[in-house]
């Protein structure tokens, strides 16, 4: 089978259960992960530009210490966990089109908080794609945030990321506070109000 077969049929297959999903796990599938420690993720190496290797994804949701090695103070106290960023993941396919059409939308974003403590990730799902057509797909359109090649399965298991996009908020103690799935012509709105909120 060749290669542009296979990834036809890959398509085909995603899709399928993109659609079924909702019938299968109702809308709790979708929100139950609200509240809890976002789960970790493993996949590919990054090499072409514009992509980011899992491991800063650890690094982003990495407790902070201070000089000593204590966890940094809060409040007067030294709390056992602090994250340092509000991260939102957002799962991709270069087949979806509503996908596509966020691509703008999440620039802008990223650049509005570029000096605050939020960090923009896509993460792609597409079945076999290569960190190189990711490279090239990632300057034909422009992407200027930062894309993750992960376990194709995994992650939709762990994040539930039966339809695309997917937007998932974390707060800066690592928990799932959001999932927004779709798109919307407010998004842009939603998603600032959400980060000013978090970042306080």
């Amino acid at each position: 089978m060749s290669g542009s077969n296979q990834k036809t049929k890959a398509f085909i297959i995603c899709s399928f259960i993109f659609l079924l999903a909702p019938v299968l796990f109702g809308d709790s599938a979708y929100h139950d992960l609200v509240g809890k420690k976002a789960p970790t993720l493993t996949g590919k190496k990054a090499k072409s530009k514009g992509l980011m290797a899992l491991s800063k994804l650890m690094t982003e949701l990495s407790y902070k210490k201070d000089k000593t090695g204590k966890f940094i103070e809060k409040n007067g106290k030294y709390v056992s966990e602090i994250k340092k960023n509000v991260v939102i993941l957002n799962f991709f396919s270069t087949d979806c089109i509503p996908c596509l059409k966020e691509i703008p939308t999440y620039n802008r974003l990223a650049k509005k908080y570029i000096n605050q403590p939020v960090k923009m990730i896509y993460v792609n799902v597409d079945a076999g794609i290569t960190d190189l057509e990711m490279g090239h797909f990632i300057i034909q359109r422009g992407i200027k945030v930062p894309m993750m090649l992960p376990n194709q399965k995994e992650a939709m298991r762990k994040y539930k990321a039966f339809t695309l996009p997917r937007m998932v908020i974390i707060n800066r103690e690592g928990k799932v506070y959001k999932i927004i799935t779709g798109f919307n012509e407010d998004l842009e709105s939603e998603l600032s109000t959400l980060i000013e909120k978090l970042i306080l």
